[in-house]
């Protein structure tokens, strides 16, 4: 047998031993028809002409004919003879044994080559991950009930004390004051620590239930002593210069225009600052190089409607990561976040 002499380095054993058993089925296939050719060489197929009709027979012709199927004849016995020659017939069963002992050894390499296989590493680093997902399955399933009764226990509203002045009995909740330690405020302390703080979202405590509430909307308590909604005003949060004129006398900040603002929590309806001077009437309020200074956009002109930047930056976050998002669900989103914290929707115009 003769095998192929390139040289081929494998990283993979199998790979080796599959490339050897290829040359090796390719060597015995090349022997096997070199052997059949020279015991059973090929007779070329004598091609059969057509007889042609003629209207008139000629015995010279029609002599030649018979000597012709004669010696067609001749040629058909002798070559019917050397078929049942039993040299010819041990040949061909001589070529059968080869191709049976050449399909056998063909049969030993694949079973060979099935029988060393590469150790299943892949298999068990995944059988290793489904068995930890159905662990963290059975433990989520496990504690469900658990997590499920530690949230309808949140929910439940205890009474408490306000966290800043540890006197009167709470009637706000804030989550975004707990770094600050007071997330329960009572109606005085509430308007004092929100007063600049008007993007918090904050909860009124009444009759044992949390309702949210708008920046707008203020707790009271009436004569009997039980708490009340009233409106208030909430500036927003740019700081005036300190001199507005050459006046020495006190300036007074009241609540000027108002606006609507839409930050990445929904729209909140505030109104921009006015500071002004009693002795010479200057006023101050805002102006657009002010409000882009602190990152508000304006809507138009009139500054009707300003937009935070932080609406722009995850709007264009949001169309990186999923393109195929349009800006009508991004303000259904604003549009929802309001509504669920006690505001009202966006404005129509957008």
């Amino acid at each position: 047998m003769s095998l192929n002499s390139d040289v081929r380095v494998f990283d993979d054993p199998n790979d080796a031993r599959i490339h050897m058993a290829a040359l090796i089925s390719d060597a015995y296939l090349h022997d096997a028809r070199a052997a059949m050719a020279k015991k059973n060489p090929a007779f070329p197929q004598r091609k059969m002409r057509k007889s042609r009709k003629r209207s008139l027979t000629n015995p010279l012709v029609t002599g030649r004919r018979e000597k012709r199927r004669e010696t067609h004849c001749s040629a058909s016995a002798a070559s019917q003879s050397r078929r049942r020659d039993p040299v010819h017939e041990e040949g061909l069963q001589i070529e059968d044994q080869e191709l049976a002992s050449l399909e056998t050894r063909l049969q030993e390499l694949r079973d060979t080559i099935t029988a060393d296989q590469v150790p299943e590493g892949t298999d068990r680093m995944v059988s290793a991950w489904e068995q930890r997902q159905l662990l963290t399955d059975v433990r989520m399933k496990t504690a469900r009930p658990m997590l499920f009764d530690a949230k309808l226990s949140a929910e439940r509203v205890s009474v408490q004390n306000c966290h800043r002045c540890c006197a009167v009995e709470a009637v706000i909740r804030c989550l975004d004051c707990v770094p600050l330690d007071m997330e329960y405020l009572c109606a005085t302390c509430d308007m004092e620590a929100h007063k600049r703080n008007i993007f918090h979202d904050r909860e009124a405590v009444f009759h044992g239930f949390l309702e949210p509430i708008p920046p707008t909307t203020a707790v009271v308590l009436n004569e009997n002593g039980q708490p009340q909604f009233c409106e208030q005003i909430c500036q927003l949060p740019v700081p005036a210069p300190r001199s507005i004129c050459e006046c020495t006398h006190d300036f007074t900040i009241t609540p000027g225009k108002h606006i609507s603002v839409v930050t990445i929590n929904g729209r909140y309806d505030v109104c921009l600052p006015r500071k002004s001077c009693s002795s010479c009437s200057a006023e101050w309020t805002p102006e657009l190089k002010d409000l882009l200074i602190y990152r508000y956009w304006p809507a138009s002109t009139s500054c009707q409607t300003l937009y935070k930047f932080d609406v722009f930056t995850s709007f264009e976050h949001m169309k990186v990561t999923a393109p195929a998002m349009s800006r009508q669900a991004f303000l259904k989103m604003l549009e929802h976040r309001s509504v669920q914290a006690g505001r009202v929707n966006l404005p129509e115009y957008h």
